[in-house]
């Protein structure tokens, strides 16, 4: 197998990877809408990287991390 060989199906098993944990991310995200602010922020320091994805997302929504730097 030859460098680049190797390089492209490493490329495509992160990008599969990536792929995969946005899809979980998203079906969390469903299931976080119904939690508080406090434990979605809990999740964002403590959670698997989808975990973190999803609860980010939804604070998002809520408005966190809006703020101007005025």
């Amino acid at each position: 197998m030859s460098f680049w060989s190797t390089v492209g199906d490493l490329a495509k098993g992160a990008a599969d990877k990536v792929q995969t944990t946005s899809v979980e991310a998203e079906a969390i995200a469903e299931d976080y809408r119904r939690e508080d602010d406090e434990y979605l922020k809990a999740k964002l320091k403590s959670g698997r990287v989808a975990q973190k994805l999803a609860a980010a997302k939804i604070l998002k929504e809520r408005g966190y991390g809006n703020q101007s730097s005025s």
